[in-house]
């Protein structure tokens, strides 16, 4: 496989500006005829940020109040996942590639020079559940990953000396997603590499790191013999454009802001937390809203909704309308029968509070 590191060290005057350019870079290295073999390229924030999945709920995910009286920005990006806080301390890798069929989802290969690079290190670093990288059972990086056409992106943050409280106050995942996970709150789960390093380690720097996997990955002793590309002022003028687009968009970033009576999600072994909002008028489902931190990004949620409006508030005719709503395909691999139990089963409704 053909690699090349991006550099994007002389762009951080514009992501200053603009926090949503950072996530338009995935999309411009998957989306422009420049770049047609791998990209891997390392992004540090400049202030803190919420960055949320492509399909989630910012109201019920991210305590906005806090964020805003904090001065913390609100960024979604185009690729599924969860909600994430990062801010100075975190270091986020993030690599394209051509999609031949065998790593699309592949959460762990593409995991797997970071883990090693920690375990030569000293930290016994694993990939649990679907897309975390663990330490003693907390979790210090998660992933995402992002499909558009033949091409694919795959990566994940890093926590180093990420602010933990702030993280804590700024999250807020849904009960069923902290309840598959063991765990009361986002402070219980998460944890910064910072405490695993030891010895020479101790003083460890995002930028040394950075210089580690880099070497790793590119099997060299020397950053010089890297292949490297320097993003040129046109490059920054077009992920300028993708994020003025989309990305920048107050509607993308906060999604709808139209609340029904209930919300239900429910947390799937492989997949993710899945969350339909609705409403139910006579035995009739009246509206419907599908999220979730699932990482199919591309799925046509609209064509669950539009199956579920109509459809009577039973369980043989929630289970065809998420057949009809192929959920297979538009989420992942979920039953209609397990979803069809979600929104009948109050144990997994969640508190319609913000």
């Amino acid at each position: 496989m053909t690699i090349l590191y991006v550099d994007i060290s002389n762009g951080y005057k514009y992501i200053k500006e603009q926090p949503e350019i950072a996530q338009c870079l995935s999309v411009y290295f998957i989306t422009n005829e420049k770049f047609k073999d791998s990209v891997l390229y390392f992004y540090r924030p400049v202030a803190p940020q919420v960055i949320v999945g492509a399909n989630q709920n910012v109201h019920f995910e991210v305590d906005l109040d806090y964020i805003h009286s904090h001065g913390i920005a609100l960024t979604r990006r185009g690729a599924g996942g969860g909600a994430v806080y990062v801010d100075s301390g975190n270091l986020t890798y993030s690599f394209t590639v051509n999609d031949d069929g065998t790593n699309y989802m592949n959460f762990k290969h593409f995991a797997q020079p970071v883990i090693e690079v920690l375990h030569s290190i000293g930290v016994d670093a694993e990939m649990t559940g679907r897309n975390d990288l663990t330490v003693n059972g907390q979790k210090f990086s998660g992933m995402s990953t992002l499909k558009i056409g033949d091409r694919f992106t795959c990566g994940g943050t890093l926590m180093l000396d990420v602010d933990l409280k702030a993280a804590n106050e700024a999250l807020n995942p849904p009960k069923s997603k902290l309840k598959s996970k063991g765990i009361k709150s986002v402070k219980s789960r998460v944890t910064n590499l910072r405490p695993y390093l030891k010895g020479a380690y101790t003083a460890l720097t995002s930028d040394q790191l950075q210089e580690m996997i880099l070497k790793h990955v590119f099997n060299s002793s020397s950053l010089d013999d890297i292949p490297t590309y320097v993003m040129t002022n046109e490059d920054w003028d077009n992920v300028k454009q993708i994020a003025n687009s989309k990305f920048g968009d107050p509607d993308w970033v906060m999604g709808t802001t139209k609340t029904f009576a209930n919300y239900h999600t429910r947390h799937f072994e492989g997949i993710g937390t899945v969350g339909i909002n609705y409403s139910v008028e006579d035995g009739i489902i009246t509206h419907a809203k599908v999220y979730g931190d699932f990482n199919n990004a591309g799925g046509n949620l609209e064509q669950i909704e539009h199956s579920l409006v109509g459809a009577p508030y039973k369980r043989d005719n929630l289970i065809e309308a998420f057949k009809t709503g192929d959920v297979q395909t538009n989420i992942g691999n979920v039953s209609p029968e397990d979803l069809a139990d979600m929104l009948l089963d109050d144990q997994y409704k969640e508190e319609l509070s913000k």
